[in-house]
């Protein structure tokens, strides 16, 4: 019996590496690693669908795939069968570019041999439309008198172009376009040149700014451009923390003190002239700090031991000199137990 359980067990070491040498593969292979799309104007999305051959005997599994910046995968197949063809869908947005570029997207399968597949993009890219300073930046506090930032078009190869569209981000944004007078064209482009003016609405809402203003031209390789904004529109006045939640207080513990931090963002500086904190048992003082005077404050708000028990909820107003936003009102909640 042992002699045959020897015998058995070497039959099965023989056996597993044939065993082995039979199992299938993946083998994944490339049709077009690289492709390049020479001149581009700015602007243009280069859409491209790369092929990936499995040329083994076992299914191809595309386990990951990552991209590099301004390169997006659109779909990709999982599974590639052997003898048949994947497809990876890559775009690449070009509005932030200038030159040549190369963008990557890296493949990870399972197949050993070949486990990180490199695709590129390659490319020119060339703005045929000019525009100066081709930004608008703003950082703005609601209410306050907005400055109008302009903005210059024009063809870089001296073409006649016209304005068919302009889109704004935003309700609260105006832009308004016309030919360039002489005093505003760049002398060293020739053809038709174009000024734009963005208006920001005074009641813009608070906020980040973060988009882009889009304009549709004639040109016949490069019929949109977009403006990048960026910035932020502030609020005339702003406390920290927005609102003041005191939890569950002991009685024992009081009086309790809190402080909070008060902004005027405005050119003006302001004083409070009263405060009203919708509770007998709560006192809020406002002192000015820092050297720009009615631009910051402290508020010290206490809460005395004369504030009955059980939950409270209020709000406190605070009356201060803008004319413009003369109550700022501060949530404050708790329960005393």
């Amino acid at each position: 019996m042992r002699r045959f359980t020897i015998v058995l067990l070497a039959l099965v070491a023989v056996a597993a590496p044939m065993i082995a040498l039979g199992a299938g593969k993946p083998r994944a292979l490339p049709v077009e690693p690289v492709k390049d799309f020479e001149i581009v104007p700015k602007g243009n999305k280069i859409h491209h669908t790369f092929e990936i051959r499995n040329d083994g005997d076992a299914p191809l599994e595309l386990t990951d795939v990552k991209r590099s910046c301004g390169c997006t995968v659109a779909e990709y197949d999982p599974l590639i069968e052997p003898g048949k063809v994947g497809r990876v869908q890559v775009t690449v947005e070009t509005d932030n570019f200038d030159g040549p570029i190369a963008k990557t997207v890296s493949v990870f399968t399972n197949d050993a041999d070949n486990p990180k597949i490199q695709l590129v993009v390659k490319a020119e890219i060339k703005p045929f439309l000019g525009v100066f300073p081709g930004y608008a930046r703003y950082s703005y506090v609601q209410g306050e008198e907005v400055g109008v930032i302009n903005q210059l078009l024009w063809a870089e190869d001296g073409q006649d172009i016209e304005v068919v569209d302009v889109k704004s981000p935003y309700p609260h944004m105006k832009v308004t376009h016309r030919m360039a007078t002489a005093e505003e064209r760049k002398a060293e482009y020739s053809g038709k040149q174009w000024y734009f003016e963005l208006h920001l609405d005074p009641n813009s809402p608070v906020g980040a700014l973060r988009d882009y203003v889009e304009v549709t031209t004639s040109h016949p390789q490069q019929k949109t451009v977009r403006i990048p904004l960026s910035g932020f529109v502030r609020p005339r006045q702003h406390v920290t923390p927005i609102e003041i939640d005191l939890g569950a207080v002991a009685g024992d513990s009081l009086p309790m003190k809190r402080v909070l931090a008060f902004t005027n963002f405005i050119k003006k500086g302001i004083e409070t002239t009263e405060i009203d904190t919708g509770f007998d048992a709560i006192k809020l003082d406002a002192n000015m700090i820092g050297e720009m005077d009615g631009h910051r404050f402290e508020l010290t708000l206490i809460v005395d031991p004369a504030m009955p028990k059980g939950e409270f909820e209020g709000t406190i107003k605070l009356h201060i000199t803008d004319e413009k936003n003369p109550v700022v009102e501060i949530p404050v909640k708790g329960k005393v137990i």
